[in-house]
């Protein structure tokens, strides 16, 4: 393999000497003149390059031809520079003779060879030796911005070079008034103006700033030459490292092949760190963080944090205000960018909006906080929306959103939100019930970690109703066989309600959090479905709602707080509920509306009756064509445990375990019909299992909270005064 290595390196030396070879070589000798092919010493050398990159000496002498005058024609120039893969890191050396080439002369390559060589410095960049010696070099580079042909590609590289110590007066003065001549229509001299005012916010730019438009995201020009760059460096390293015997752990940093949209985000790099200073790359573990906390150096770009959990932790630690408005004003400039592309069709990266979106769901999951750049891009975003792209990272960034009057939140991101989101299709609704259940639980831990603001608690009411009014809706709506990748909506319905639960459980000692009740018809609804999962969390819901009206009501925090009381009217219809779920399935006594309270599951009379007439129908319909096993059923009881759809299976389980408990085999009768007090009596009678109603009921509370039904219990014992005893 090393010979192998040695006999290619020597191969292209060979090729760049003939190229070279004094003033009277290949590269110097008018065309006509010559007795090689340069195209086809070009071609080789641009080949063995790719396949294997340039040595260091080969390198120099490369660029020596490069960065002179010469009667190479333009097409080989361009070749030459476009497979310049540097085989090690680029020696400082280097970047100086690219940047002494620059500039109107003679006796320099043409003004195309020079936007090339450029054009390499900013691939190379992250494979230089010391790249702070670019920034040497910096007042070279900014005095050539006169020249148009260079501007571009100078401007982008001193985008990634410039530091606070570049920023000066008549730099700033320079580049608006080269603004000014160009008619505030240079986009990357605008963009160079806005990165200076990234560190010097009070600049006041005015019109020289020009529209937020003509500003330009400064692209990396080839992501897959520097992917390809990396790839030939970290082969060399192996063979190398392969070669070399060393005692000493290298640790190499930013040699991972990334992909073309990776390159958007770029790795955490730190230079000119002093001796007394460390960098994030340095910190080895969180002990080492913690001891070098007060001495760590921000990186190079600050967007790069984004990608790295240890610098998130760093920036949220010493709440950096400078910190914050760089990667505030990047996160700006980029998104606006993105959106500006969107809104004329010319957005030919999508995926790279989705890219960065999800660093910054990452970030603001961290810290909890949505940057004001990122909800004035969403609020322009969800009007072009077609609410499908970025689905996911679009919902998780909004449930982020700060707690603010309703009203204003509804018209500004809630409606547009909902108008891009809602197709008619049921998992359209799930997904948005979703957010908001989000949402909501972050307002209720947001709300808990600061002080006692009652200006607070309005808005979440309203969001509350607001989004109860949208489960309710759900139920209502059909199922969809084609939305199988979607929640249930009983499931969805279910887990918003038990957002609410948590949130209501502070209610008793919390003013900002007043206790709302669900919509009947969901209550009713979630009620009916045949579902012991649904019914037993229905039943667990309404048994913290309950806990939390009690305490509430006795509340002396509360009282002391001056909060105004419940209304008779809210809590006598949440105990309506209550008392409907425990007739239904506790005292037999379903649909009525006698007892003080009841609501009889809000079905009118005339279906109660129909109902009752038809149950009657079914008895006497068993009786003329089952005589011997027919059983009675009466619509009171026919939500019982025993009898529901939903509990009929599993109390036949339960009771044959209490026969298999009390050894009832052989001879001895065993109950083959639905558990009642009347068949228990007779069951006794004829010498089978023994238990009165009472306890048999019990036990089934106890043998459903066994099995992980727990809801049915805890409402019935928290309810029912003889339970509480049991």
């Amino acid at each position: 393999m090393e010979t192998i290595t040695d006999n290619q390196s020597s191969s292209l030396l060979d090729a760049v000497e003939h190229l070279e070879a004094g003033m009277m070589a290949v590269a110097f000798v008018p065309p006509k003149q010559r007795y090689t092919d340069v195209s086809q010493l070009a071609k080789k050398i641009a080949s063995d390059a790719y396949e294997n990159g340039i040595p260091q000496p080969a390198l120099a002498r490369l660029l020596k031809i490069l960065t002179s005058r010469n009667n190479l024609d333009q097409g080989t120039l361009t070749s030459l520079v476009k497979n310049l893969y540097p085989q090690e890191i680029v020696a400082s050396q280097n970047v100086t003779q690219v940047v002494c080439c620059l500039g109107p002369s003679k006796n320099k390559p043409s003004p195309a060879t020079q936007v090339l060589l450029l054009r390499w410095l900013i691939l190379s960049y992250d494979l230089l030796e010391e790249r702070s010696h670019l920034g040497k070099l910096y007042a070279v580079l900014f005095n050539y911005l006169d020249m148009i042909s260079l501007r571009k590609p100078l401007c982008h590289l001193l985008s990634l070079i410039t530091r606070r110590k570049h920023v000066k007066p008549f730099r700033i003065q320079a580049l608006m008034e080269l603004i000014q001549v160009s008619g505030g229509d240079d986009k990357e001299l605008i963009s160079l103006l806005r990165i200076f005012k990234n560190y010097y916010p009070e600049i006041i730019l005015g019109d020289f700033g020009g529209p937020r438009r003509n500003a330009l995201f400064f692209k990396h020009p080839d992501p897959e030459w520097s992917s390809h760059a990396k790839g030939l460096q970290d082969k060399n390293a192996e063979k190398v490292q392969a070669n070399q015997q060393s005692n000493f752990q290298v640790v190499y940093r930013g040699t991972v092949k990334r992909s073309r949209i990776e390159v958007v985000v770029p790795t955490l790099q730190t230079s000119r760190v002093s001796y007394k200073q460390t960098s994030i790359e340095e910190l080895r573990d969180i002990g080492h963080f913690v001891e070098k906390i007060e001495k760590i150096e921000l990186p190079n770009q600050i967007i790069s944090t984004l990608g790295d959990a240890m610098a998130q932790k760093y920036l949220h630690l010493v709440q950096s205000e400078a910190a914050y408005h760089r990667l505030d004003e990047w996160l700006r400039s980029f998104l606006e960018d993105k959106l500006e592309m969107i809104r004329e069709d010319e957005d030919d990266e999508p995926e790279t909006l989705s890219y960065v979106l999800e660093y910054v769901v990452g970030y603001v999951s961290f810290t909890k906080d949505l940057p004001s750049s990122i909800r004035s891009f969403l609020q322009s975003y969800l009007q072009v929306w077609n609410g499908k792209d970025n689905g996911e990272n679009v919902f998780r960034l909004l449930q982020y959103t700060q707690i603010a009057p309703f009203e204003s939140l509804r018209s500004e991101l809630l409606s547009p939100l909902e108008f891009a989101v809602l197709d008619g299709s049921l998992g359209s609704r799930t997904s948005l019930l979703g957010f908001y259940s989000a949402l909501i639980s972050q307002w209720g831990v947001s709300l808990r970690s600061k002080p006692a603001t009652p200006e607070h608690s309005h808005p979440l009411s309203q969001m509350i109703v607001h989004v109860e009014l949208l489960a309710s809706s759900i139920l209502e709506f059909p199922a969809d066989e084609d939305q199988k990748p979607f929640k249930p909506a009983a499931d969805s319905v279910l887990e918003f309600y038990k957002v609410l639960t948590d949130l209501f459980s502070h209610a008793p000692e919390d003013a900002r959090f007043r206790l709302t009740i669900p919509y009947a018809q969901t209550v009713y609804t979630l009620a009916f479905i045949p579902n012991i999962s649904v019914i037993s969390s229905l039943e667990s819901i309404l048994a913290v709602y309950k806990g939390a009206f009690e305490a509430s009501l006795s509340s002396q925090v509360l009282q002391a707080q001056g909060t105004p009381a419940y209304s008779t009217d809210l809590v006598g219809r949440f105990n309506g509920y209550v008392m409907d779920m425990c007739n239904l399935l506790w005292r037999n006594r379903a649909l009525n509306t006698e007892d003080p309270n009841a609501l009889g599951c809000l079905i009118p009379a005339q279906t109660v009756t129909a109902l009752t007439t038809y149950v009657r129908d079914v008895n006497e319909a068993a009786k003329h064509y089952h005589r011997e096993n027919a059983f009675h059923i009466a619509l009171t009881s026919l939500f019982s445990l025993s009898h529901h759809a939903a509990f009929c299976n599993l109390s036949a389980a339960c009771f044959a375990d209490v026969e298999e408990d009390q050894d009832v085999t052989g001879d001895r009768p065993k109950l083959g019909k639905p558990v009642t007090h009347k068949a228990l009596v007779a069951l006794e009678k004829d010498g089978g299992a023994k238990m009165s109603w009472q306890e048999y009921r019990v036990h089934m509370l106890d043998w459903l909270e066994a099995i992980g039904s727990r809801g049915t219990g805890v409402l019935m014992r928290s309810t029912m005064k003889a339970l509480r005893k049991e």
